[in-house]
């Protein structure tokens, strides 16, 4: 098939040309709307000079059928509906961004970067009671069910229920921000802030440390060109976990890198330096006079971490304008230095303490993820989404990936 070639067959009208209708959805995605049936129906019948460029052409009340006329809202769901069926969207943003990488668009980096993103879905919940593996009460948030049928006597029949918007879930942002929604994965590299996949996960209540690994497995498989080449994945606090990290290293031997999270534990406020006031989960020394002190390295022999205190505008040390340093280093010419043993940080892995300014200056490339999850998002769609079902949100995002490297090539 190529553009304004018509597939020959033995009867019937001549078909709609596939790259018109193509061309239809993605031009939506790059004016920054959402790529699905209505936005593009509404562009077609209200602008011409999309129309045009499209491929199709304006039809008139007394006009007999051509397969150039701009169809109606049923063929484009149609179209839309046998592109996601048969994972057409999925296979041509694969294609995009294999182009891009061979052509040098995309430069290969060491590092990729993740996260997740919720969309808002497009229905309502029902909370059911069930009872787990031991027997314990608890409460889940799902879809409500529905029957694919058009039975008189729906309770009766003997079709199956069904969720009537799989995929969907309760997401949890904090105590304050819970939604009802779809959740995705997004992985990309971080100096150039370019997204290389994004994968609709089977439940939106699904924790972030679940998703990464199998859809890491997934980008090497699918782009194996640059497998090779990678020795770090970065991500935030909800993938600090030691199992984690070491099922990174034992199946790819790449480093899995992470944001602290301290979790439950408190601050230290025992067996501390003179002058401390206390630790926090974060190993960050406070003292007394509310100064944060700055961690410059660690003595291995002896199993403790370095701190000086900080300095201020002038580049002198805090400790010298302080009040409180007669009671904390009253002899001291440099500001205070403290140590701390390794013991009273035990969460911290002082072979790769966060600390550290390597670390923070690794971890600052995290922040890419942020800028990529808002041009596909933001940008390219928009986060409230228009229809159900978890393949529906996988061709949605599909499609804005899509319209990115298609606008990122040229």
């Amino acid at each position: 098939i190529s553009p304004v070639v018509v597939p020959e067959r033995k009867g019937g009208k001549k078909a709609i040309c596939f790259f018109s209708l193509f061309k239809s959805f993605l031009g939506v995605s790059l004016i920054g709307l959402e790529p699905e049936p209505e936005r593009v129906e509404l562009l077609l019948s209200s602008n011409p000079s999309f129309v045009r460029a499209c491929g199709f052409a304006q039809k008139h009340t007394l006009d007999e059928y051509c397969h150039l006329h701009v169809p109606g809202l049923r063929k484009l769901e149609q179209f839309d509906q046998i592109m996601r069926e048969y994972g057409l969207w999925d296979k041509i943003k694969l294609a995009e961004v294999r182009d891009n990488l061979l052509s040098g668009v995309i430069k290969k980096e060491e590092e990729l970067v993740g996260d997740t993103t919720h969309y808002i879905a497009y229905s309502s919940f029902e909370v059911v009671n069930y009872d787990d593996d031991k027997g314990k009460k608890q409460k889940k948030s799902q879809s409500k069910v529905t029957k694919n049928c058009r039975c008189k006597d729906r309770e009766n029949c003997g079709h199956e229920w069904e969720l009537c918007d799989d995929g969907a879930g309760t997401i949890v942002k904090s105590s304050n921000r819970i939604y009802w929604g779809h959740k995705a994965s997004l992985i990309g590299f971080p100096s150039q802030g370019i997204p290389l996949d994004i994968v609709a996960l089977r439940d939106g209540a699904t924790h972030d440390r679940e998703s990464l690994f199998p859809h890491i497995e997934k980008v090497f498989s699918e782009l194996p060109e640059i497998k090779p080449k990678i020795k770090r994945v970065l991500y935030d606090s909800a993938c600090d976990d030691q199992d984690l990290r070491d099922e990174f290293l034992g199946e790819f031997k790449i480093e899995l890198k992470t944001s602290l999270n301290p979790r439950r534990k408190k601050e230290v406020v025992d067996n501390l330096p003179r002058g401390m006031s206390r630790i926090t989960p974060y190993g960050i020394p406070i003292c007394i006079g509310d100064h944060e002190m700055e961690y410059k390295g660690m003595r291995i022999d002896e199993k403790k971490f370095i701190y000086q205190s900080p300095v201020d505008s002038q580049g002198a040390a805090v400790c010298f304008s302080c009040p409180n340093q007669k009671n904390c280093c009253p002899n001291s010419t440099t500001g205070r230095t403290i140590n701390i043993s390794f013991d009273l940080l035990p969460h911290i892995n002082h072979e790769d303490p966060p600390m550290a300014k390597r670390y923070k200056a690794i971890m600052s490339r995290r922040t890419s993820v942020e800028r990529m999850i808002k041009r596909i998002k933001c940008d390219m769609s928009d986060d409230r989404l228009s229809k159900r079902g978890n393949d529906s949100f996988q061709a949605y995002l599909d499609k804005s990936m899509i319209a990115y490297h298609i606008l990122l090539r040229n």
